[in-house]
């Protein structure tokens, strides 16, 4: 057998994979109940996830410097620059941008997970048979509901698109993950 030699480049749009993989996710998580906390949760971390690898593919698009200095920017900060030198207004407390700091305090929260002790004291309507069939515990079981994983995949989307059309960009950027020339060398 003769060996071969793959030699090109290719270009690998992260946040592309990332969205998909919360679709993914999503969609599992509205197919079953089976290990449904499981899939939203990796919504969720996905969507935080996805917002964060475009955040680099803008800045890496709009600044030569990029790769060198990100990794000294929060990632809200990264935000903030380029809806500055865009010109574009936002509102924290206000869908979609809210939903972008929960989507990172989340992600924060998984990645950085401590064991926690956490005083319950919640009202409860209804008969409840089941202790499971309500989330208790940390914020972020809380917060992983199939409303708001869905919330997090369309606010995500929608403040992408709103950077991407602004930086002047006419394609969607979700419709390639990337492309690579390649060439086979014996």
């Amino acid at each position: 057998m003769s060996v071969k030699i793959v030699s090109g480049e290719t270009t690998t749009n992260t946040f592309c994979y990332m969205y998909v993989g919360a679709k993914h996710m999503l969609k599992q998580a509205n197919e079953s109940e089976d290990g449904q906390l499981y899939n939203i949760i990796s919504c969720i971390t996905y969507c935080a996830f996805t917002l964060e690898a475009y955040f680099n593919h803008l800045g890496s698009e709009r600044n030569s410097e990029w790769n060198e200095i990100e990794r000294n920017i929060p990632k809200s900060k990264k935000y903030e620059l380029f809806c500055k030198s865009l010109g574009l207004k936002y509102d924290l407390s206000e869908k979609p941008y809210k939903t972008m700091t929960e989507v990172f305090s989340y992600r924060d929260q998984m990645a950085h997970g401590k064991t926690t002790i956490d005083i319950i004291g919640k009202s409860i309507e209804g008969d409840v048979d089941d202790l499971n069939s309500f989330p208790v515990g940390p914020d972020w079981k809380e917060y992983s509901t199939i409303d708001n994983a869905n919330a997090a995949l369309s606010d995500i989307k929608s403040i992408i698109l709103e950077l991407h059309n602004a930086a002047g960009f006419t394609n969607d950027p979700f419709l390639s993950s990337g492309m690579g020339f390649y060439r086979i060398n014996e």
